[in-house]
């Protein structure tokens, strides 16, 4: 598939690249959104 040098080949990816990016961002994304919310519990309890 990826060996070919015609256009099909080339848009299949860069539409697998972008699947990959776009899964990868929505991971590191929700592990940000998760520690963002644990440190967010620690600082309540440390005001408190």
């Amino acid at each position: 598939m990826l060996h070919d040098r015609n256009g099909q080949s080339i848009a299949e990816y860069i539409l697998i690249l972008a699947l990959l990016i776009s899964l990868v961002g929505g991971a590191l994304w929700q592990i940000f959104v998760t520690l963002q919310g644990q440190f967010n519990d620690v600082n309540t309890e440390l005001g408190s």
